[in-house]
């Protein structure tokens, strides 16, 4: 008799460690089923920074800001125009009275000119200067929107990088449970079996076990759906997978203060940059609109020939040059002027306060990112704290349950106690690495 049920408990054994096997082969087949992509964040960022379209744009309106400013250069050189022009001319009649008699006069049929007339600015109100230096800013402005957008980008890759190992970690800690469950429903089979559990028992562990399947689902499509956002981000195909590779040690978090984040942010951020070009913009406008009041002064050339020389008496050539200076005031002009200058103060005035707006809301985003990078780290201590008094609860609840002190359902919720807390100590660990990089962002050093 203990022969035979030594054998039946080695049988047992021996199913159990085929269907935990098992196991471990289907979730490594259910990894491997999609077309992985293991990246790292450096990867994945220089992708990005390649790849990405609206970095493209940025960046495409970088050189048209700087052929704009080649063009406002252009207004300082002469300008130059060449006409010409050749005539044929029928011989004319000449008529007597209303149309009564005509006489046809022989006249001279071709007629012929050709002149080159040059234009170069001498003083214009400093209109010409100003629109140069106004381009100059408008392509600052665009470098340092290229340079926001890169910011813009990178930050979004490090969002759903660490998203995506934040879900790959939550499937290893609930395939691990799934594994358990299934050693344990297994035992449960036997124990209803043999009349030491009730059916219930085991119908508790099954669904609790379903729940930890259906956990692993979601998390699988959440990283196809993460996946094809950072896929988009950073270029790849959409139906790209992605797996982060990282280790412990490959990201170092660098302590930090509010003051000095704030000093740093000021500094840096491109936010702040723009306001102060747009404030140096609305100068020039008002630059521009005060040359109104200035006259324009232009020197003049012209090399002028024509054929015949005095139509149509001497047929021969004539060719001379003339050279002056012209000018020109629009004084009824004055009057709107002084509106267009009242008008552009009021905008400088107006770009100064978004300067101080956007300073404003920079210290807040700052103050917000440092204290939920602060918040993490104290949120990392507690979460430890819980594994460790849900691991010591769920041996405790085992032992007792092994030795039918316990239900099923103490044991369960102990499993769920458990669960719950190393999930949260995984997002708590990502959580802290993705608001150093949120703080990072806010200072302007992303």
């Amino acid at each position: 008799m203990k022969h035979l049920l030594s054998k039946k408990l080695q049988l047992q054994h021996l199913i159990l460690l085929l269907l935990f096997f098992a196991h471990v082969a289907g979730f490594a087949q259910d990894d491997s089923s999609g077309q992985l992509k293991t990246v790292t964040l450096d990867e994945a960022i220089q992708l990005g920074i390649l790849n990405n379209r609206q970095l493209k744009m940025a960046h495409t309106d970088v050189a048209i800001a700087a052929e704009n400013i080649s063009q406002a250069k252009i207004a300082k050189v002469p300008r130059v125009g060449l006409s010409g022009g050749y005539t044929y001319i029928g011989d004319p009649k000449l008529y007597e009275g209303f149309y009564e008699n005509n006489i046809t006069v022989d006249y001279f049929n071709h007629r012929a000119f050709a002149n080159i007339v040059s234009t170069m600015p001498i003083y214009g109100g400093g209109v010409i200067n100003s629109k140069i230096e106004q381009q100059k800013l408008i392509g600052e402005m665009q470098e340092s929107v290229a340079r926001m957008t890169q910011a813009d980008v990178k930050n979004a890759i490090t969002q759903y990088y660490f998203t995506l190992e934040k879900l790959y970690r939550q499937i290893e800690v609930t395939k691990q449970n799934i594994i358990n469950t299934d050693l344990r429903i297994s035992q449960l089979k036997s124990r209803v079996e043999n009349g030491q559990n009730l059916k219930s028992d085991l119908i508790r562990t099954e669904l609790q076990q379903s729940n930890f399947k259906v956990s692993v689902f979601r998390n699988t499509n959440d990283i196809e759906l993460v996946s094809n956002y950072l896929d988009i981000l950073i270029g790849l195909p959409a139906n790209t997978v992605l797996k982060p590779q990282l280790t412990e040690n490959a990201i170092l978090l660098e302590e930090v203060n509010l003051q000095k984040s704030l000093t740093e942010a000021y500094q840096n951020r491109e936010e702040i940059k723009r306001a102060t070009i747009g404030v140096a913009l609305s100068k020039s406008t008002l630059d521009i609109t005060k040359s109104g009041f200035r006259p324009n002064i232009n020197a003049n050339l012209i090399l002028n020939t024509e054929y015949p020389a005095q139509w149509p008496n001497y047929v021969n050539i004539i060719n001379y040059w003339a050279a002056g200076i012209s000018l020109n005031w629009d004084i009824s002009s004055f009057y709107s002027v002084k509106h267009r200058v009242r008008g552009d103060k009021l905008q400088i005035e107006k770009s100064n306060i978004a300067l101080d707006a956007t300073k404003d809301q920079i210290d807040k985003e700052v103050k917000t990112a440092f204290v939920k990078y602060a918040e993490s780290k104290r949120n990392i201590m507690v979460y430890k704290k819980d594994v460790e008094l849900a691991l010591s609860n769920y041996k405790i609840v085992k032992s007792r349950y092994d030795n039918d002190f316990a239900l099923i359902s103490d044991m369960v919720d102990a499993e769920l106690q458990l669960n719950n807390s190393k999930i949260s100590l995984v997002n708590a660990n990502l959580d802290l690495i993705i608001q150093y990089y949120s703080l990072q962002f806010a200072m302007g050093k992303l």
